[in-house]
């Protein structure tokens, strides 16, 4: 029945008795009650069925309410953005309705193929998206981004010229909530003195606060968490029609049928688990994000073959933690199958992954990374802690000699890799001695590159509640030694790269000088040389690295370097290394759920057994 269309059946629900036929309802009742990328068997009167679910649709459950106040101030209220849309009292178009309408085209959700059309005309409104904090709210705010597209918004970097203002949080730092309060004051400034504005906040701020910021805040007219960045077309027809909302509750994270509105042409994230299991007692991240969900090995590698289509030259996965991905499907998967399947993906140049557990590391990674081409030679992998009793009271699961064999076993097999982390001084109870433990572990691996943060109690985190707290002035100056340690170890490894010839990927504009381009090498490393944009954008070039500072390299094309460099954009890494051979090689010194999309293959009892492949989207 499914075989002409590789298995697909679409989406599908309890009661489509349509599909009766060849997908009765007792499988899917089943398909139900499974998540976005699980495999099932099971049995009915047609025969045997293989089941994967690819996509989940699942109703929205949030707090809904309509404005009956006025706002504090002048006494205005807010009337519907959607009446400035609209062409009349008559008009009775919701958001969806009038958007399609200047595209020409609907959007089809359920029973159907779950399509989304780019407005060609407008809507006569303006959007702004201001994100804070890590690479997943990079990526948060890009599909956000995409939403407001698909709806016909035009992005505007100004917040005071958009009618929809959009402030994507970040809560791991102290003062996070002081921040968003402080931006959000003019936008509130505004509304009260009877702007036509909506005021968004999103992000890891928004899901921890959620209705208490609506309580001091009654200007902002929603608060959506983390996992409801896909969803926000959908939230705002509610915000259009007068209500203000709250999206915090835990949900299934759909597929995304939108375009992310990427900030750079040749590098992208891509998304590939959300969510954290970890309970570390510092940290709020499983508060605010969730738990881990993996999206479905099929959609992330069709999204990276995708935007190597698009011209994209490098992918950087994401995961609060990127070594669990794989182990809450059904059958179970492994990172490292993902990276060896993904990476071999045709015309992807690079590819990096961030950010690894200790916990969890497995020599698997290393080794796929060591043989699989397009991987870059980089691991992100946060220490947090040089003594083990500090990691146990973080609740961390490692040992510092266990780092140390991970660290070992990377060098063993790729002696080039960069190896970056992340590090918490001044956590509850840390003595001058277990910090002088920290400062050690640095010296024993020395890191091309740490993130450092002094501890901030968070909302909602066991350490938060210690008695064990250090002294303020005792983790400034920590954080101070810290970072001097770390800047000098920087230098020392960015100088092994002097002389060598290195392959950089450019990626943008050097701002300070216009003359001169940025790109990074294969370990991350940023780096600057003399070149036209309109030419090298995009482009794999050999540079010779003339200096190295503690964080970043200046080198100089080599003078055949465009050429080489059109060479490389088709070359692997291996024909890359011949192709250069000739000249130097290279790294080397010159010297030296409502609904759910699923697919279905059908094994009738009796009868000889046929199989249907194909993915569903």
């Amino acid at each position: 029945f499914t075989r002409q269309r590789g298995g697909e059946i679409g989406w599908s629900g309890e009661s489509d008795e349509h599909l009766e036929e060849y997908f009765p309802k007792k499988v899917r009742k089943q398909a139900m009650r499974v998540k976005p990328g699980d495999v099932f068997t099971t049995r009915s009167s047609l025969g045997y069925h293989v089941v994967q679910v690819t996509d989940v649709f699942q109703t929205l459950m949030v707090d809904s309410n309509p404005r009956t106040r006025a706002l504090p101030g002048l006494g205005v209220q807010p009337q519907p953005l959607i009446n400035l849309l609209r062409t009349s009292r008559a008009d009775e178009r919701g958001l969806r309705q009038l958007a399609d309408a200047a595209s020409g085209a609907p959007r089809v959700v359920g029973g159907g193929a779950l399509s989304c059309t780019y407005s060609q005309t407008r809507l006569a409104m303006k959007y702004s998206v201001d994100s804070m904090g890590c690479q997943m709210n990079t990526a948060d705010a890009e599909r956000m981004e995409g939403q407001m597209v698909a709806l016909g918004f035009e992005k505007t970097e100004d917040p005071a010229e958009a009618q929809v203002v959009i402030l994507n949080t970040c809560s791991i730092r102290e003062h996070a909530e002081a921040k968003v309060y402080s931006y959000l004051g003019p936008l509130a400034a505004r509304k009260r003195n009877g702007d036509d504005l909506a005021i968004v906040v999103a992000g890891c701020v928004a899901q921890q606060e959620g209705d208490a910021l609506l309580r001091r805040l009654p200007e902002i007219d929603m608060v959506m968490g983390p996992q409801y960045a896909n969803r926000l077309g959908d939230l705002l027809e509610g915000v259009f029609n007068g209500n203000q909302i709250v999206a915090t509750a835990p949900t299934h994270i759909m597929e995304d049928p939108t375009q992310p509105q990427r900030h750079s042409t040749v590098c992208a994230w891509v998304n590939v688990i959300y969510g954290c299991n970890e309970r570390c007692s510092y940290c709020v991240v499983p508060t605010t994000r969730g738990s881990e969900q993996s999206r479905p090995r099929d959609a992330i590698r069709a999204e990276v073959e995708g935007l190597v289509a698009a011209g994209y030259r490098e992918v950087t996965l994401l995961g609060q933690n990127i070594d669990a991905w794989g182990r809450d499907l059904a059958p179970a998967q492994t990172f490292h199958q993902l990276l060896r399947d993904v990476g071999s993906t045709p015309g992807l140049a690079r590819m990096r992954f961030v950010t690894s557990h200790p916990r969890y590391m497995s020599p698997r990674v290393i080794d796929a990374v060591a043989e699989t081409p397009a991987l870059c030679e980089m691991f992100h992998i946060p220490f947090q802690s040089g003594d083990d009793t500090i990691l146990s009271d973080m609740e961390r699961g490692y040992t510092a000699a266990r780092y140390k064999q991970i660290v070992e076993r990377i060098r063993e097999r790729l002696p080039d890799a960069a190896i970056t982390a992340d590090a918490i001084v001044g956590f509850p109870g840390e003595s001058e001695q277990q910090f002088e433990a920290t400062l050690q572990l640095m010296r024993d691996v020395k890191f091309d590159q740490i993130n450092t943060a002094a501890y901030s109690p968070r909302p909602h985190t066991p350490a938060a509640l210690w008695d064990t707290q250090v002294d303020e002035a005792v983790k400034k100056d920590r954080l101070r030694r810290i970072n001097a340690l770390a800047a000098e170890h920087a230098l020392e490894r960015r100088k092994r790269y002097l002389g060598r010839l290195e392959e950089v990927l450019v990626e943008s504009r050097n701002p300070k000088r216009p003359e001169q381009v940025k790109g990074r090498n294969r370990q991350g490393c940023p780096v600057y040389f003399a070149g036209d944009i309109d030419q090298l954008k995009g482009q794999l070039v050999p540079v010779r690295i003339m200096e190295a500072t503690a964080y970043s390299l200046v080198g100089q094309m080599e003078a055949d370097g465009l050429r080489a460099g059109v060479t490389l954009t088709t070359a692997s890494r291996s024909s890359l290394r011949s192709d250069l051979a000739s000249k130097d090689d290279l790294g080397k010194p010159a010297s030296s759920a409502s609904s759910c999309g699923v697919q279905n293959v059908c094994y009738p009892s009796g009868a000889d057994t046929f199989m249907s492949h194909g993915v569903a989207l």
